[in-house]
């Protein structure tokens, strides 16, 4: 079993990589494969709308989304997203990742995901229903209500002992629903 997170904030090692470290590494402890990337330090460049998936499934921009970040989506079990808030949103290099997610369309059903987002307190259930929907257009699988962590100075989000309890939380959920699907999977 495979876990991917995908984290969106330019801060290196700051809060969102934070929280996100500790829902992977309890999926590490559990027995997934974790992998981290951070759309905000790689090549993913904005939709253009230029329809070419809705013919062909696939993008047509030429970038570290297409070329890494979107086999590493179709070959995993279980997506963490986590993102910090701005205004009362995902980053723009979260949207742009999810942006360019349209040319997956039907590829990602039945993973299961969990949503992370870090901020001051202002946006942070608009931030993670803006991560749900993603995964709700994607029919993918949500199955706990996701973290919201109040920080905003590096390594404030260890004090919030209740995110990092729910992170422990998530990524056991995460696991039992994505050890339910696999086990249904391998039934002839």
């Amino acid at each position: 079993m495979k876990a991917l997170g995908v984290c969106g904030s330019p801060r290196t090692r700051g809060n969102t990589e934070t929280i996100l470290s500790i829902v992977l590494k309890e999926l590490e402890i559990l027995g997934v494969g974790v992998e981290m990337v951070n759309v905000c330090r790689m090549d993913v460049k904005p939709c253009t709308s230029c329809r070419t998936c809705v013919k062909t499934s696939k993008c047509s921009i030429d970038d570290d989304m297409t070329r890494v970040i979107v086999p590493k989506l179709l070959s995993t079990d279980i997506l963490v997203v986590a993102t910090p808030v701005y205004f009362n949103n995902v980053s723009a290099c979260m949207k742009a990742f999810i942006d360019r997610t349209w040319s997956l369309r039907g590829q990602l059903r039945n993973k299961v995901g969990g949503g992370v987002v870090v901020g001051r307190g202002y946006g942070l259930e608009l931030a993670l229903a803006a991560i749900h929907s993603f995964m709700l257009k994607h029919e993918m699988i949500i199955c706990h209500r996701g973290i919201s962590c109040r920080a905003y100075n590096i390594g404030e989000a260890l004090a919030d002992k209740r995110a990092v309890e729910d992170a422990r939380k998530l990524a056991k959920r995460l696991y039992e629903v994505a050890l339910i699907i696999e086990t249904k999977n391998r039934k002839p």
